[in-house]
């Protein structure tokens, strides 16, 4: 099975970084993905696994879903709030994903997540009260949690969108430890 021209290795990629569409309003720094990074992504022959993009699914393209009784309590907090349940799920979802790329002999070989991203951030997140600062964005924690629960240990590695040279840098060595 699955004995085709096929890498039969996965990476996990942040949905930002190859739609950048997908963005908050004033957040976009690519008119569409994140170039010189998709382009080594997809020149490298390994399946890239896109994942969602729990702020656009949860809160919506506006972000309205992070306002509360008037008052914006902030994307990340909104998503381990009262939108957890379906960031959980769109976590869960991923982590099935890789379970079975696994299970059918596939190799996944990391996450690409985008720092400073509320939601995505891997080192660095975006909080309502203190801007960005060190820590993991909803998202990303639940999927370390939903991954460790199906017995699946992946480095996680991040980009930022306005230091994206040292995120190819960091993808180019995910994608060297092939």
């Amino acid at each position: 099975m699955f004995n085709d021209s096929r890498s039969r290795k996965v990476v996990l990629v942040a949905h930002c970084l190859l739609n950048q569409n997908a963005r908050i309003d004033g957040c976009a720094f690519f008119p569409g993905a994140m170039g010189e990074i998709a382009r080594v992504l997809v020149d490298s022959g390994v399946g890239i696994l896109q994942m969602p993009c729990p702020e656009l699914e949860c809160l919506g393209l506006d972000r309205s879903g992070r306002i509360r009784d008037g008052a914006d309590i902030g994307i990340r907090e909104a998503l381990l709030g009262d939108r957890a349940t379906a960031c959980r799920e769109l976590a869960q979802g991923v982590a099935r994903q890789c379970a079975d790329y696994r299970r059918h002999g596939f190799t996944v070989i990391g996450a690409v997540g985008n720092d400073g991203s509320p939601a995505c951030g891997v080192d660095i997140s975006y909080y309502l009260d203190r801007a960005s600062a060190p820590g993991t964005g909803a998202f990303i924690m639940m999927l370390r949690e939903e991954l460790a629960t199906a017995g699946i240990d992946i480095p996680f590695i991040a980009v930022q969108d306005h230091h994206w040279e040292t995120g190819l840098e960091r993808v180019r060595a995910l994608l060297g430890r092939r």
